[in-house]
């Protein structure tokens, strides 16, 4: 029996990323993100519009020890999604552990170089990370992680700082704002590593999510130039919602820990000022 001919819009579909955006989308909806499909903006650079396929949201709330509500921390995803065919390597080498930890103190926003409480971020686990990558068909075809990298940290510089996607009652304080930045592949089928300290060796399959290392430079607000270091997630499709657990458990749980610690402070410093100006009476 002859195979029946694709029509147009079959064809459109089939080569088209965009019914795996919408699995993306979906499965983010499910685990009760709010999410903004393919929004718009312009860079602070170019002023030309650009696109980001996925910001999702969520709101946290953060309690103490006795449940008093302290107020609330909300979170986001930056999300890239690609569908990728063709094979694709990536070169890792050693993670800048310094740069890591320098990051994860800004993020978390704190300033304490000993704080503990944020060694349960992901970011600081001591393993090796992408930093080169290249598709079999050639320059050209690299273009796709390229792409990806500049859209996910374009986005995230220019929208961290400003309005939120969930509204909240004024009378409720944002303790916190942190940013994700996620890259979704739609499988691991085609992606091997290779080991920068043994570049003779054959490359490996790639089948767990990985940090890719970005040391990027933009332009802020101000037009001022920065440099600024990045770890982006690099997820398959069937390891996001294990890898959303993973920053939940550890990394937001981390911050939370911060802010419960930040109230404890505050709470004693008061009582210390109290008992001070009562003395002094």
């Amino acid at each position: 029996m002859a195979k029946k001919k694709k029509t147009g819009v079959e064809e459109l579909l089939e080569k088209n990323g965009n019914g795996f955006h919408s699995r993306v989308v979906n499965q983010l909806r499910e685990q009760t993100w709010t999410v903004q499909v393919s929004p718009y903006y312009s860079d602070n650079f170019t002023d030309k519009p650009r696109e980001i396929d996925i910001i999702a949201e969520r709101v946290f709330q953060v309690r103490e020890v006795f449940d008093q509500f302290l107020g609330i921390m909300k979170v986001r995803l930056f999300v890239e999604c690609k569908y990728v065919l063709g094979d694709t390597v990536f070169w890792f080498d050693g993670k800048d552990d310094a740069a890591a930890r320098r990051h994860v103190l800004h993020i978390s926003g704190t300033s304490e170089p000993n704080d503990l409480i944020v060694q349960g971020y992901h970011y600081l686990d001591s393993v090796p990370v992408a930093k080169l990558f290249a598709s079999e068909k050639g320059r050209e075809d690299n273009e796709w992680m390229s792409r990806a990298i500049n859209q996910i940290l374009n986005a995230l510089v220019y929208y961290r700082n400003k309005s939120d996607i969930i509204p909240h009652r004024d009378h409720v304080q944002v303790l916190h704002r942190i940013s994700f930045p996620i890259i979704v592949v739609n499988s691991f089928e085609n992606f091997y590593k290779m080991d920068m300290s043994t570049p003779d060796a054959p490359p490996v399959k790639i089948t767990e999510p990985f940090q890719l290392e970005v040391n990027y430079a933009y332009k802020d607000e101000e037009n001022k130039p920065r440099d600024e270091y990045f770890l982006i997630d690099v997820v398959s499709f069937d390891t996001l919602l294990a890898h959303l657990t993973v920053i939940e458990q550890r990394d937001i749980t981390s911050v939370m820990g911060r802010l419960q610690w930040d109230a404890r402070m505050r709470e004693a410093n008061n009582q210390r000022r109290s008992s001070g100006n009562n003395s002094n009476r």
